[in-house]
């Protein structure tokens, strides 16, 4: 009996989260926008919405480096303050040279609630030593479904610039980069109703199950334990 009754509890468990799962899945309308968390090797930060794609519209942006390098709101405030110091003690010196544009900048990006991601690139990578990297354009592909407004899948491409050095003849980071948001249609899969099917033979086990359980409280109320007919042995009955 114990037994039979945590079989049912678990048949019912299974079948409350076959119908809670279309719930729980993210679903978008066509031109919605697709939050985006963006990490760099030193800050997380949200987008701002016209950073954001828009869901099943290919569409392009720009996203400052100044945007990524001041994402904790500080750090500039703070490098103008060390730049603002050396240059006191050191005016003179003329050449100075900006620690921000010396730094390696890196980056990815999740979208749909981290549900999808990007893995980390180089936005600007000033190392002497070849490959240097200047971001041109980031492209990213998803993969969706406009039936059950799903991303399934995003990949990405990136291009880079040549470096381009500045009057002093030192490379500097650029001001920006274009993010390029390419939409694929997915041929479209009916899977909401494959869900419900098989919450419907979910439900169907767990309500057979549950008839299950009141026949047998209703035999023990009844009767309580009861032996077998005795088998027949060449058109006899066995006696015992």
């Amino acid at each position: 009996m114990d037994s039979t009754m945590k079989r049912h509890k678990l048949i019912l468990s299974i079948a409350l989260f076959a119908l809670c799962l279309p719930l729980s899945v993210q679903s978008y309308r066509i031109g919605d926008a697709v939050g985006i968390i963006i990490r760099t090797n030193k800050h997380k930060l949200e987008a701002y919405r016209h950073q954001m794609p828009r869901f099943g519209v290919s569409t392009k942006t720009k996203i400052e480096t100044q945007f990524l390098i001041d994402a904790a709101g500080n750090d500039l405030k703070l490098a103008d303050g060390i730049r603002l110091a050396r240059q006191q003690q050191n005016p003179h010196h003329h050449n100075f040279e900006d620690n921000t544009q010396e730094e390696l900048l890196r980056m990815s990006m999740q979208f749909d609630e981290g549900f999808h991601h990007i893995s980390t690139i180089d936005v600007y990578n000033p190392s002497q030593r070849p490959p240097r990297k200047a971001l041109d354009t980031l492209i990213i592909k998803f993969v969706y479904s406009a039936s059950d407004g799903s991303i399934h899948s995003v990949q990405q491409e990136t291009r880079y610039r040549d470096f381009q050095p500045n009057g002093g003849g030192r490379n500097t980071m650029p001001k920006s980069f274009t993010v390029e948001y390419v939409w694929i249609e997915e041929a479209d899969v009916d899977l909401e109703s494959g869900v419900f099917f098989l919450f419907a033979i979910v439900l169907l086990v767990a309500l057979l199950g549950m008839m299950d359980v009141c026949c047998g409280s209703g035999s023990e109320e009844n009767g309580g334990t009861y032996s077998k007919a005795p088998k027949s042995v060449d058109g006899f009955a066995k006696r015992w």
